[in-house]
């Protein structure tokens, strides 16, 4: 179902709130902005965003709301989100930073926890996060030391088999899939690793999307976008469901299509398993960097150092 904003009556005098649900695509987060725009008066305490029924997110809907929420604190207001998914979740974290948004089970709940902070945001949510804790031992040193090996194979020259072999057996042993395809870009070209004939051109409907993500991809958003039938048939006959691009210094070197094994794709990765997925993403990106220096923004930086600023954040 199209992504529907829907403005709700005030909560809390001075309170405003907006319904989000439904799947985003590309360009949902203009609608956002001007919904948002709409609802919000002058001397508004805050905003309550009800996320119970969204779907998915998407990068520049995270952006936007990140952007709205360094405007209401600007003007001493201050936002919550109710029931986000967990996927959702992690979009808003990984956008907002930190404080992370409070986050509610109703929107009156949202309501009255933002005038009792009153003019103080300290971020705790109202309900506990279950899936929190797992995201330093699923993401942290224990998954980059489990890599090391998978690396090595990566950066041997041996057959593709070999290190295909490895990954697959990382991915299962921290649950974070059954197995993958690494997809390569090779100057302006994107190709499945093993074979020679190019998959998609790295400029293309594909290649667009994967260097604008900064998160893993469902399947959906990337089987939503009008991609080739070219493409279209790669992605029925990798049976992925997930998509994680492969960057270095937001320069796209490739992408990991993986199939989760799981009932609902990416949506049935815990936080932790979605940090994991990521910080494999850079560990790979950054070694294809060292391997073919010339697609890189930065030839220089080992595996290791890039993983390194990737963990000083977890």
């Amino acid at each position: 179902m199209p992504l529907r904003i829907q403005t709700l009556p005030e909560p809390r005098p001075g309170v405003a709130a907006l319904r989000l649900d439904g799947t985003v695509v590309r360009g949902d987060h203009r609608r956002f902005a001007a919904a948002a725009e709409e609802c919000l008066g002058a001397g508004a305490r805050g905003l309550v965003l009800d996320l119970a029924d969204l779907g998915s997110m998407s990068g520049e809907l995270a952006a936007e709301i990140a952007l709205l929420r360094r405007r209401l604190s600007d003007g001493g207001a201050r936002m919550a989100v109710v029931a986000p998914s967990v996927v959702v979740g992690w979009f808003l974290r990984s956008r907002l930073g930190e404080p992370p948004l409070p986050e509610c089970a109703t929107v009156a709940e949202a309501a009255a926890a933002l005038l009792a902070a009153g003019d103080s945001d300290d971020g705790e949510p109202c309900r506990g996060d279950p899936g929190a804790s797992t995201s330093a031992s699923v993401s942290g040193p224990r998954l980059r030391a489990a890599a090391s090996g998978f690396l090595a194979t990566l950066g041997g020259g041996g057959p593709s088999a070999a290190w295909t072999e490895s990954l697959t057996d990382l991915l299962r042993r921290h649950g974070l899939g059954q197995d993958a395809h690494l997809l390569r870009c090779d100057g302006d070209r994107l190709v499945l690793d093993g074979h020679l004939d190019a998959l998609a051109d790295a400029g293309g409907r594909l290649g667009t999307l994967l260097a604008e993500a900064d998160a893993p991809l469902t399947l959906h958003e990337l089987g939503a976008a009008d991609l080739p039938l070219r493409e279209q048939t790669f992605l029925r006959w990798c049976g992925a469901d997930v998509a994680v691009p492969l960057k270095v210094d937001g320069r796209l070197l490739g992408a990991l299509f993986v199939r989760s094994g799981q009932d609902g794709g990416l949506f049935a990765y815990r936080p932790g398993e979605l940090l994991g997925l990521g910080l494999l993403g850079s560990l790979i990106g950054a070694q294809l960097a060292q391997l073919h220096p010339a697609t890189a923004a930065d030839p220089a930086v080992p595996p290791r150092e890039a993983a390194e600023s990737l963990l000083c954040g977890v």
